[in-house]
């Protein structure tokens, strides 16, 4: 199974960001190290990634530049500072729900039927993981090449950059030109990379604890094959036997039902402050992502940015609430496969009324679902998503009419 999983794009390209930012297992000393000076580089390129579009913004304020575009970048490192700094508070219960996952996920015998939920669960991740990081991929070269973009048959004098950058210095001439375009070229590939590569490993966790509640009603469900034996048997001593063997199952999916709520209950533990902000902030991105590719008057180029922005956000955004959609559905439909058991032609003996009462109490339990909110106060779920696009709109309108007037006057 651990192979198989070698084998997944979207777990390869999750592992590969992780690796690069410096959030990864790490057991050999050397490769600690080095995944500690990654960390450093990361934290250190964002927090200069936040200087230079905090002066950039101070100065679109003092001579009256294009302060919407320049809050959009800010606004988008925010998040991703915000991302890593919470990932960097709860990194060790971050790297224990990788090792959890690889272990009582994947590394275990599964039949046919859960091999098939496996695979279903590991098509939704390559198909979100890779629409996502080809977005962000997308967005981060645009960047880079809007700059050539503008500036192509105007003469040295007129380079520009990524990003404005405000230091009294000839920065259009070689090499400082080089060297200024590097280091904004490095900021933003690690500021692209901690937007996004959280939450594709938050959606491989999210599917697949999905995937294992699918599995679990599907193992309460089996539990009536071996009652199928039991009516071939007219022995009182082997019906005896079968009942215990069917309740010792029955204990091992109540075990994987507690494990699979306190797994839960980790990953919301670590998320829980990440999405919050995701849906605090997402409304008003997609807003401004909006209104910079359809209102404002910018060049081809960085509307292209704007673009790829726009879609990834709101993929990305899909793809957290579809996870936790999944969550919520699959954990509720527990009970449906603990009451499809059946338990009706179970005899009435001391580990048949065991068992009736045990279900009602896996039915009751599952009732109250598992689900990942946003800091306790509401759960994040499709209907999340379509509230949050509903805003966005919203603040469009406004925007959009706000512009106007001021031009109109």
């Amino acid at each position: 199974m651990q192979a198989e999983h070698h084998l997944d794009i979207s777990i390869n390209l999750s592992t590969f960001f992780l690796k690069n930012i410096g959030v990864w297992i790490s057991h050999d000393p050397s490769e600690r190290r080095r995944m500690r000076m990654l960390l450093a580089c990361t934290v250190w390129m964002l927090l200069l990634g936040i200087v230079i579009n905090a002066r950039d913004l101070y100065f679109a304020l003092l001579y009256n530049g294009d302060i919407l575009y320049v809050v959009t970048n800010n606004i988008t490192l925010i998040i991703s500072l915000v991302k890593m700094c919470n990932i960097i508070m709860y990194k060790g219960k971050f790297l224990n729900l990788i090792v959890n996952m690889q272990q009582n996920f994947w590394n275990v015998n599964y039949d046919y039927h859960e091999k098939e939920i496996l695979d279903d669960c590991k098509k939704i991740c390559i198909f979100f993981i890779s629409s996502v990081t080809t977005i962000a991929i997308c967005a981060i070269i645009s960047y880079l090449m809007t700059p050539f973009v503008a500036q192509s048959g105007n003469n040295e004098s007129e380079r520009m950059f990524p990003f404005d950058i405000w230091i009294n210095l000839p920065l259009t001439r070689t090499p400082y030109y080089e060297i200024i375009f590097f280091i904004q070229a490095i900021c933003l590939y690690y500021i692209g990379i901690s937007s996004f590569c959280f939450d594709n490993i938050f959606c491989i966790m999210a599917v697949h604890l999905a995937g294992q509640f699918r599995i679990l009603r599907h193992r309460l469900t089996k539990l009536c094959d071996t009652e199928n034996e039991i009516r071939k048997k007219d022995s009182q001593s082997t019906l005896a036997k079968q009942m215990y063997k069917f309740y010792e199952q029955f204990k091992e999916c109540v075990r994987h039902h507690q494990a699979l709520i306190k797994y839960c209950q980790n990953l919301e533990n670590v998320y829980t402050m990440i999405t919050l902000g995701q849906v605090l902030v997402f409304s008003v991105l997609i807003c401004l992502f909006g209104y910079q590719v359809l209102v404002a008057t910018a060049s081809f180029a960085r509307r292209s940015i704007f673009v790829f922005l726009l879609s990834g956000s709101t993929f990305l955004l899909f793809m957290v609430t579809y996870s936790c959609n999944g969550v919520i559905e699959h954990s509720d439909n527990v009970a449906v496969g603990a009451y499809s058991a059946l338990w009706t032609i179970i005899p009435m003996d001391k580990f048949g009324r065991m068992l009736r009462k045990d279900l009602i109490m896996v039915i009751r339990r599952s009732r109250r679902v598992c689900c990942l909110t946003a800091n306790g106060f509401f759960p994040v779920s499709l209907e999340s998503y379509t509230k949050i696009l509903s805003t966005a709109l919203s603040y469009f309108t406004l925007l959009s009419n706000r512009v106007e007037t001021t031009n109109g006057a």
